[in-house]
């Protein structure tokens, strides 16, 4: 067997680590977020240290319920080794609590506080929702039209898709995926979109998922579609447009978009924690989902927002409330399996106290990445609860949990102040 001459097996040897090099950065970047997990961790910090780091205010009115409240969010937080945990309550027509306990920003120890900011993910929906009211009672977006009216440029399969498809998950638009970028997937996006309409071109060209309206399928895509239609009826760029129908009317001042390398000292830094550890979360660029899922907002911020969702006039009116807190049907009359409605979901039988109470309940919750946003509306007891916390999570159930012991306990003198025979229920006066 003739041996290959020693220059060409070296030549080769070099040209194969030279190929191998580029291969393996692209292998690297493609999946980093799984490759890099690993690496990067450290440890929380001590209960006792973080605990020292907390911020509160409560509502005279309910200053004797403060102290559990306070002491239920401490819990909570080190139950869900989250670096920062930040709620607030309103009932009525005021801010009865709120309070913010841990860190905004664990390299430089700085504390969070109230008006400490948040990625809402999902929960930005319920913002992009009460965008489309005020559109609708303007006269600036008819939600049954085709959205290709509003959007020609998406493809002719998007015919049979409107707004109110579109928006309450009932038009087949996919959600995200992997894609050719770095990383693969979607979710974990870093390209930058100069504005909601060019984001679509991520999605548009792949087909439904099944003909609209004859199915529910939950995709934030869906929801960008919705927000670039308000951003091409109002004629402005989808940022502006949000916080002149929104964020402005409702004095909502800590809320705004997520934007990439935007300089905002009140933004949180976002964690993944695991087992006493952290490290920070993997850094996204959100203008890929804005109107879905890429605001940034605080918990009293969320109650006006709440507020506007129970209350005719304070945004949008009876009508329009109405229309946009209706469960939507699928096209064989059928109910759609979230109680989703258009930007909220509506549940008619919300078991509070181990069954004992059943009421009804208006959510939105969302995760983002590193960041975990609880959103509830009670309008029976004119009660809003907004919980945030700067730890991703794959579901909202952890916080979920804690912020269902917070509600209840304000439910809970609700009920006593009203008189309530409820065996088990009223708190202690």
């Amino acid at each position: 067997m003739t041996r290959m001459p020693t220059p060409i097996r070296t030549g080769l040897f070099w040209a194969l680590v030279i190929a191998a090099v580029p291969a393996a950065w692209l292998i690297y970047r493609l999946f980093e977020p799984m490759l890099s997990w690993s690496s990067g961790w450290q440890d929380l910090p001590p209960r006792a240290e973080s605990d020292q780091h907390f911020s509160g205010t409560s509502d005279p009115a309910w200053a004797a319920l403060a102290g559990q409240a306070d002491e239920a969010l401490r819990a909570a937080r080190a139950e869900l080794q989250a670096p920062a945990l930040s709620a607030a309550v309103l009932i009525d027509d005021r801010r009865v609590w709120a309070a913010a306990t841990g860190y905004a920003d664990l390299a430089t120890a700085r504390p969070v506080a109230l008006d400490s900011r948040f990625r809402i993910g999902s929960s930005s929906k319920a913002v992009n929702a009460l965008a489309m009211g005020v559109l609708m009672e303007a006269g600036r977006v008819d939600i049954d039209a085709p959205v290709r009216r509003y959007l020609p440029e998406l493809p002719p399969a998007y015919d049979g898709v409107t707004t109110r498809l579109a928006i309450s998950h009932r038009a087949g638009i996919p959600d995200y995926g992997l894609c050719l970028c770095l990383p693969v997937w979607e979710h974990k996006n870093r390209r930058h979109f100069d504005g909601v309409r060019p984001a679509l071109a991520v999605f548009a060209d792949r087909p439904l998922r099944f003909a609209p309206g004859t199915d529910f399928a939950y995709s934030s895509y869906g929801a960008n579609v919705a927000g670039a239609v308000l951003e091409a009826a109002a004629g402005r760029p989808y940022g502006e447009m949000v916080a002149q129908t929104v964020f402005e009317p409702l004095a909502m001042q800590g809320s705004r978009l997520d934007v990439a390398g935007a300089a905002d000292p009140q933004r949180v830094g976002f964690y993944e924690t695991h087992d006493g550890r952290y490290k920070q979360a993997d850094p996204v660029d959100n203008s890929i989902r804005y109107p879905s899922g890429g605001m940034l907002s605080t918990p009293s911020d969320m109650l006006a927002l709440g507020r506007a969702w129970i209350e005719p006039g304070r945004l949008v009116n009876a009508t329009t409330l109405g229309t946009l807190l209706a469960p939507q049907k699928l096209a064989d009359g059928s109910a759609n399996p979230q109680g989703y409605a258009l930007g909220m979901r509506v549940f008619a039988d919300k078991k509070l106290f181990e069954g004992r109470i059943t009421t009804r309940f208006f959510s939105h919750h969302g995760t983002a990445v590193g960041s975990t946003s609880y959103f509830a509306i009670y309008p029976e007891y004119r009660m809003v609860i907004s919980v945030m916390m700067n730890k991703g999570q794959d579901n909202v159930d952890a916080l979920a949990a804690a912020a269902n012991r917070l509600a209840e306990l304000f439910i809970a003198e609700q009920v006593r102040r009203r008189g309530q025979a409820v065996a088990g229920v009223a708190a202690e006066p």
